[in-house]
C-alpha cells in the first residue's frame, strides 16, 4: 500500500505525552491489513492506563551544613548537593508484541538534552538561594521498567520538593524560622516579595509549633529559574488513626509579570495547586513484573471535589513581560504540603505520594 490517510480526532489534553500518537499508529497498522476499508480505532480508559507513557521515576539526595558569620551572625549554607535521577530514556515499544506490527520492534529515540535554565530532569535542580558553595549532579537513567515520557514540570516538581523540604530541615538545624531562613538566603527582591506576600496573607506566625495534628508549611519556587515566582503556605490536618492528610487551605502569592487577565491567571494557578495536592497525596502508577496494575480510577486515585482545599491567590502587580501562570504553581504546593506535615507531626515524609499507609508507618 502506497498511502495511508490518518484522520486524528482531538480529545482531552494532557501534560507531556499521552497515547494519541500510538492510537494513530495502531489504526494505520490495522488499515494496512484491510486495504480500502476505513478503520476507526479508539483506546478505552483501560488501554490508556496500561499503554500510554508515564511520568518518569525520580530520586533526589541533598547534603548541606550551616554556620554563623562572625560579622553579622547570619545563617548561611555551606554546601548543597542534589542528585536527581530521571528515568526518562530508551524504553522499548513494539506494536508486534500486540500482534499488529512489523517484525522489527520500534526503538524509542533517545531523550533529547534540554540545557539549563530550562532543563529536563534537572529543571530547577539549581537552588534559587545564594549559597557560598554548591554542587549539582544529574544522573540520567536510560533503562526504565515501564515506558515513560515527559510529565508536567519535568524535573521541577521533584527537585523543588527536595530543595524546599531540605531548606526547612536546615532552618530547623540552624534554629531559624523557615520564612526568615529563606529570606536571608535570597537576593532577588521579587522572590523575597512573593514569600512575604504569601506569609502575610496566610498570617504566618514565626515560631508557632504544630500540635501533632495540625500544621503549616511554606515553600518557594522560581519556575525554570527564569519564569514565574510562586510561594505557597499550606495548612494540613493529619488523622493519626487513619493516616489521612487533609489540606484545609492553600495560600499562594505569584509574580507572573504583567497580568493581562487576572481571573485567567488565578484559574491557572488554582488548577496547578489542585493537581499538586492530588499528586502529593494520592497519585502513583502501580506495576508488577509483567504489567501495569493501576488501570482505572479506583486503582489510580486522584483528588476528589470534597477534598479540594480553600485556595487564596495573591497576584503581584508588575509591568514586566508576562512569565506564564501554569506549571509554576505545582512544585511549591507539594513542598509546602510536606513541610506542613513535618510541622504538624515532627516526622518528615520524603517519598511521594504521602499515602495513609506511609503516614501511619512514619508516625509509628
Amino acid at each position: 500500500m502506497a498511502r495511508v490517510d490518518v484522520v486524528h480526532v482531538p480529545g482531552a489534553g494532557c501534560y507531556g505525552h499521552n497515547g494519541a500518537d500510538d492510537v494513530a499508529l495502531d489504526a494505520a497498522l490495522v488499515a494496512r491489513t484491510v486495504p480500502g476499508v476505513p478503520v476507526k480505532l479508539q483506546w478505552m480508559r483501560d488501554d490508556e492506563f496500561a499503554w500510554a507513557p508515564f511520568g518518569p521515576g525520580m530520586g533526589d539526595e541533598g547534603r548541606g551544613s550551616t554556620r554563623r558569620r562572625r560579622q553579622d551572625r547570619r545563617l548561611v549554607l555551606r554546601h548543597l548537593e542534589q542528585q536527581p535521577c530521571n528515568a526518562a530514556g530508551a524504553a522499548r515499544w513494539s506494536q508486534s508484541s500486540r500482534g499488529l506490527g512489523p517484525e522489527t520492534p520500534f526503538v524509542k529515540s533517545p531523550a533529547p538534552h534540554i540545557p539549563q535554565p530550562f532543563g529536563d530532569g534537572d529543571r530547577n535542580a539549581v537552588p534559587s538561594y545564594e549559597l557560598p558553595r554548591k554542587e549539582i549532579r544529574n544522573h540520567l537513567l536510560l533503562d526504565a521498567p515501564v515506558r515513560n515520557g515527559s510529565f508536567r514540570t519535568l524535573g521541577s516538581h521533584g527537585n523543588i520538593f527536595a530543595i524546599e523540604s531540605f531548606m526547612d530541615e536546615l532552618a530547623e538545624t540552624a534554629g531559624s524560622d523557615p520564612l526568615a531562613f529563606r529570606l536571608a538566603h535570597l537576593r532577588d527582591p521579587r522572590a523575597q516579595a512573593v514569600l512575604q506576600a504569601a506569609a502575610d496573607k496566610a498570617g504566618w506566625a514565626p515560631g508557632k509549633k504544630g500540635d501533632g495534628q495540625r500544621g503549616r508549611g511554606l515553600a518557594f519556587c522560581r519556575y525554570k529559574s527564569i519564569g514565574m515566582y510562586a510561594a505557597a503556605v499550606v495548612d494540613v490536618e493529619v488523622d493519626r488513626k487513619t493516616g489521612v492528610i487533609r489540606v484545609s487551605r492553600v495560600v499562594m502569592a505569584a509574580d507572573v509579570g504583567l497580568v493581562v487577565n487576572p481571573d485567567g491567571a488565578k484559574n491557572q494557578l488554582e488548577g496547578g495547586i489542585v493537581q499538586a495536592v492530588s499528586l502529593t497525596l494520592k497519585e502513583q502508577v502501580a506495576f508488577d513484573r509483567r504489567q501495569i496494575t493501576s488501570r482505572d480510577w479506583s486503582t489510580y486515585p486522584v483528588l476528589t471535589f470534597p477534598e479540594v482545599p480553600s485556595i487564596d491567590i495573591v497576584l503581584m502587580q508588575r509591568s514586566d513581560p508576562s512569565l506564564g501562570a501554569g506549571e509554576g504553581s505545582l512544585p511549591p504546593t507539594s513542598a509546602a504540603l510536606a513541610n506542613a506535615f513535618a510541622h504538624a507531626t515532627g516526622r518528615r515524609l520524603r517519598e511521594l505520594p504521602m499515602t495513609p499507609e506511609r503516614v501511619k508507618a512514619s508516625l509509628s
